[in-house]
């Protein structure tokens, strides 16, 4: 009778430590990720506007980055006297790049402007992945700056992918590994996110370190963010391509 008493309290004591053990499927770990990061309170935010400096093989440039609902965003970068502007208006994208020999904005291809099309969207694309014709995979987890992070691999209907590294003790992405498209071409982006804070009860990261790697072998900078506000006042002008006089 002992030993079946010990055997019982021992099957016991196994199943409640292995329970506790068990790692969260894939929606626990996005509910957690929502709500740690505050992002359902994001849909009270009709505009973003950031001011920072991205700092480039040793070379700072001040920046602006606008984003406006439903999914505008513009992004301007100050270098060496003259401004490179990327824009999306909410259907396409253009562009002004003074080094390509014109100040004129220039459309973007639709493969071009896919990036800039992501940016506009508020909450991210882990957000709601569902409504957005994406898939979602639950990769276990991996090592991220001496960090346990679950891996969960993004997938758009065009074959883009994107890996989010979230953090398993504060449920906040540490990393993104973007693999995309262009004109044929395989681009691959990696990005680190530190320095959370909270902006109007959403914890957004301040410090961003990109690393490019592409046709011209890999590019890396990293961008500081010194100023965030949300709501201010933007017009729609500012993300629609000029027209030339």
């Amino acid at each position: 009778m002992k030993n079946i008493i010990f055997y019982l309290v021992g099957i016991l004591v196994l199943s409640g430590f292995s329970g506790k053990c068990q790692d969260p499927g894939l929606d626990e770990i996005l509910s957690k990720y929502y709500q740690a990061t505050g992002l359902e309170k994001m849909k009270d935010f009709k505009t973003i506007y950031c001011e920072g400096k991205s700092n480039t093989m040793g070379t700072e440039y001040p920046f602006r980055y606008y984003k406006k609902r439903p999914q505008m965003m513009r992004m301007e970068v100050d270098i060496q006297g003259s401004r490179m502007i990327q824009a999306f208006d909410g259907q396409k994208g253009w562009s002004v790049i003074p080094w390509s020999g014109s100040t004129e904005p220039q459309d973007m291809t639709a493969d071009e402007s896919k990036n800039l099309k992501d940016q506009g969207d508020f909450e991210g694309a882990l957000y709601h992945w569902k409504e957005k014709g994406y898939t979602v995979e639950l990769q276990g987890k991996d090592q991220v700056e001496g960090s346990q992070a679950y891996k969960i691999k993004l997938t758009k209907p065009d074959g883009d992918t994107e890996i989010f590294y979230i953090d398993e003790d504060n449920f906040v992405v540490l990393k993104v590994v973007d693999n995309t498209k262009i004109q044929g071409n395989e681009l691959e982006s990696e990005t680190d996110f530190t320095n959370y804070k909270p902006v109007e009860g959403v914890l957004m990261p301040y410090t961003l370190q990109n690393k490019f790697k592409g046709m011209n072998g890999e590019v890396t900078n990293e961008v500081q963010l010194s100023t965030i506000e949300i709501n201010k006042e933007i017009n729609d002008s500012l993300f629609v391509k000029p027209v030339k006089k």
